[in-house]
């Protein structure tokens, strides 16, 4: 069974962009995941492929709208760790797909797609690089532990409960 979507796309010499789905589609239809984070910061590039776009603007494209409501949400974010990242993901037989250029003092810059365009994509199951292959371990928070190990939260989870059923109980007499 294939699954097919919809998407828009930024098609370059080597691979095409489906900034929706966060994927990069090679010519010999591998696939790189992008993270959240990656894929806005190429998806803002390519938007404004072509021109010079500041080191802040597209700081304040790529992250600020993240989540309007959180305040501050946009401070821990490092714009030169992630386009280092991406770059990495970028390279395709020792050359950039997407170059993206650095001009000192102005911006950033990426040359304009060969094609903008809509189609349909087919799922396949041949990844080129995803980050699921090296997943990260889940760290447990103290609070977890605690939940999860300590017999005093226990003890003082059943005596609530106890406690609260007691007042229950009387409070019907």
């Amino acid at each position: 069974m294939t699954t097919k979507a919809l998407t828009r796309c930024y098609r370059f010499e080597h691979v095409d962009f489906e900034p929706d789905l966060r994927l990069l589609v090679w010519k010999d239809h591998s696939e790189t995941t992008l993270t959240l984070h990656e894929s806005r910061l190429l998806e803002t590039l390519c938007y404004f492929a072509g021109e010079v776009i500041s080191a802040q603007c597209l700081f304040d494209k790529t992250f600020i709208q993240l989540d309007p409501y959180e305040d501050e949400s946009h401070g821990h974010f490092d714009l030169n760790t992630l386009l280092m990242a991406l770059s990495k993901k970028l390279e395709h037989e020792g050359t950039m797909a997407i170059p993206i250029e650095v001009l000192p003092h102005f911006g950033f810059r990426v040359p304009m797609p060969d094609k903008t365009c809509r189609h349909i994509h087919t799922f396949n199951k041949r990844p080129r690089l995803t980050d699921e292959t090296n997943p990260a371990p889940k760290l447990e928070s103290a609070t977890e532990h605690i939940v999860k190990y300590s017999l005093m939260h226990k003890i003082s989870v059943f005596l609530l409960a106890a406690a609260g059923v007691a007042i229950v109980v009387l409070s019907n007499y």
